[in-house]
């Protein structure tokens, strides 16, 4: 893959872009990122759709052709006419443990723009998810990793990348651990810090791809999207481990984390 661009600013969680409570070891913020080779627009430098990435990574790309092996996704949030095309790759029950609670009148999965209903991201030809309020109140999406952390002890999530379409103003990510609000970031002040312009489908400075970067003391387990608006439109969700640190290491404690990472390597390919 080639990285296409990236953006040199590096903000602190409690910077101009993203507000929490954190302490000084904050997260930081950054849009560099790789053209995804299937044609969903911009993705991680980790890890890509199609070739796949570094092992500690998955990624979320809400289309059939990247479902993990033997587990098909959910289709509960398709638009009609996509069952065939777009599913929740790494929802309830499949391999990567991941936990999705929206009601499903407020989320779609689909393809292509739809005037008033949603607006794919800039040169993002596949299936994206968009979330809704419907016209009036807010409206929620929650990926609770919880399960998939359990299951790979003394490990967290370390890092967290999203294609953010069309950014708004009403939308934020939100950021949660043990149920407590790690740190959130606003499309209020992306736009603001990017010159971007709200709901603009093709400005760079409104379809970006997102990288945070957590240290072990603020990683979290549950990300809780929001809107008050029509819509807010996000793909390829790439989600990072790392273990913990360990004060003093030896060959053979080094050997044991190389294993651990491997057991948690994630990665997706295309079906062929």
């Amino acid at each position: 893959m080639k990285k296409l661009s990236q953006v040199a600013k590096v903000v602190s969680i409690g910077g101009a872009l993203v507000f929490g409570s954190l302490s000084a070891n904050a997260a930081s913020i950054s849009f560099s990122y790789d053209a995804a080779t299937d044609s969903s627009g911009l993705t991680s430098q980790y890890i890509d759709p199609v070739t796949g990435g570094l092992p500690g990574y998955f990624i979320e790309t809400f289309d059939q052709d990247t479902n993990f092996s033997g587990f098909p996704g959910s289709t509960a949030y398709n638009d009609p006419g996509f069952d065939q095309d777009c599913a929740v790759n790494s929802v309830n029950g499949g391999p990567a443990g991941v936990l999705v609670t929206p009601p499903s009148s407020n989320v779609g999965v689909r393809q292509g723009s739809v005037s008033n209903v949603a607006a794919a991201p800039a040169n993002d030809d596949t299936c994206f998810a968009y979330l809704t309020n419907n016209g009036s109140g807010s409206a929620s999406f929650t990926f609770d990793y919880s399960q998939l952390l359990a299951a790979n002890a003394d490990t967290g999530i370390t890092y967290l990348g999203f294609y953010w379409g069309s950014v708004d103003r009403y939308n934020d990510f939100n950021f949660y651990s043990g149920g407590n609000l790690v740190s959130s970031i606003t499309g209020n002040s992306l736009l603001n810090a990017l010159g971007g312009s709200a709901g603009n489908q093709t400005n760079p400075g409104s379809n970006v791809y997102v990288n945070i970067d957590f240290s072990f003391a603020e990683q979290f387990d549950r990300l809780v999207i929001n809107t008050s608006g029509v819509a807010g439109e996000f793909d390829n969700i790439v989600v990072g481990l790392s273990q913990r640190p360990v004060l003093a290491s030896s060959p053979g404690s080094n050997a044991l984390l190389l294993l651990g990472l491997a057991a948690i390597g994630l990665r997706l390919r295309r079906k062929k």
